[in-house]
């Protein structure tokens, strides 16, 4: 019989977050759910509460400020009814669905109503300053009419892979709601503005959730002007290969 992979959560605090809102961060196409979700963990008072360690997992530590920490890491703010999974490290496909049915399972334990996450939709163009409004699915019918009139359209048809979407296919099963956001990024470029543009949107429907988006926006234009230059450059001497 074929087993998953265990995932061990090692608690560092007891939280009561009843009713709250959980946030799938783990590393996807373009980063952006990574982004949004460490602009949510340091602009609002939040602290570690968790770590998730699993033998598929890489030995690596993540050092932030001097200190190691462990590759995926759970944070909450109490007050706010909020958490947060988080990896920046890119796990294999492999941990996808345990990961999932893990994030499921804490929060239903800790009997949260919501689960927010992001899917990136590579595509192959230069990225520009105009970004493209984010889709949403859901399999609430209410969260998607909230968006709506917010002028967030659901993704009538498509694919959603990866945790995301097993979150989505488990969701009615374990009776949570889940909210998966699609935004357009460019593979291998980390989205700054995608997650500036995430952050803004679920503000809508998570009032708690505050992120100070400036930061974002410029990383954002600092990475676009970069990426023009280099565009640039590479343009230039392809003309001088091609007049000599």
């Amino acid at each position: 019989m074929r087993t998953e992979p265990i995932i061990e959560i090692r608690k560092i605090k007891e939280i009561n977050i009843e009713g709250g809102v959980v946030f799938d961060g783990f590393h996807g196409i373009g980063l952006t759910s990574t982004i949004a979700c460490g602009c949510f963990i340091n602009s609002l008072k939040t602290e570690l509460v968790g770590i998730l360690d699993s033998p598929l997992f890489p030995p690596v530590s993540v050092i932030y400020e001097g200190k190691p920490n462990f590759p995926a890491r759970i944070y909450a703010n109490e007050e706010k009814k909020l958490a947060f999974f988080v990896s920046e490290v890119n796990l294999d496909s492999s941990t996808d669905r345990p990961i999932a049915h893990t994030i499921l399972n804490w929060s239903k334990n800790n009997k949260c109503k919501r689960i927010i996450s992001v899917a990136g939709r590579a595509i192959e163009k230069n990225r520009t300053k105009k970004e493209s409004s984010p889709l949403v699915i859901s399999n609430s019918p209410d969260i998607i009419k909230e968006l709506s009139n917010v002028g967030i359209l659901s993704l009538k048809n498509g694919t959603i892979d990866g945790i995301p979407g097993i979150l989505l296919n488990e969701s009615n099963w374990n009776n949570i709601d889940v909210v998966v956001f699609v935004v357009d990024v460019v593979s291998g470029v980390p989205n700054f503005r995608a997650a500036a543009n995430i952050a803004q949107v679920v503000s809508k429907i998570v009032p708690e959730a505050y992120c100070e988006i400036q930061p974002l926006i410029k990383e954002a234009e600092n990475m676009e002007n970069n990426l023009k230059m280099i565009r640039s450059q590479t343009s230039n001497k392809f003309k001088e290969r091609m007049y000599r």
